[in-house]
């Protein structure tokens, strides 16, 4: 989790690494936005949750590197699909000693980074979601890394 958050801020104190809640998301994410109106034909057409102000293009998950990378330049750190992380769901303040790091910890786990489902409010780099490992969720993915030695 705390690594997420580090990666996903790239060097920025503000809630997105490209700004704060009522900048333009459209070209750096895909979060709920005016696309999901599509959703809504045959439907409620005030489809709910959304930010009609932006349009980022996609109306569901979209594909990888769609969107433009933060400075360190990963993609999709924030929408698309909330990520799974291997943190065990703990209160903040942090603290790396209380066993939320240890692969075998128990309950549930930390989910991070938002969705194509969540206004920006709930994709802010600091909020957290958890699930019991086990949950299958439409919305929540995980990122695979590869590191080259």
């Amino acid at each position: 989790e705390a690594r997420y958050e580090w990666a996903a801020r790239a060097g920025t104190e503000t809630p997105f690494f490209w700004g704060g809640l009522n900048d333009n998301f459209a070209p750096f994410a895909n979060l709920a936005d005016a696309s999901l109106n599509q959703m809504a034909r045959g439907n409620s057409p005030r489809w709910q949750p959304k930010d009609e102000r932006f349009n980022d293009g996609s109306m569901v998950t979209s594909n990888v590197g769609r969107y433009k990378p933060n400075a360190f330049g990963l993609h999709d750190m924030i929408g698309n699909a909330w990520e799974w992380t291997a943190s065990a769901y703990r209160p903040y303040p942090y603290d790396a000693s209380d066993g939320r790091e240890a692969p075998s910890a128990d309950g549930r786990k930390v989910c991070r980074g938002g969705s194509w489902y969540d206004r920006p409010k709930r994709c802010r780099v600091s909020f957290r979601l958890s699930y019991p490992s086990w949950e299958p969720v439409y919305n929540v993915g995980f990122r695979v890394i590869c590191e080259v030695h």
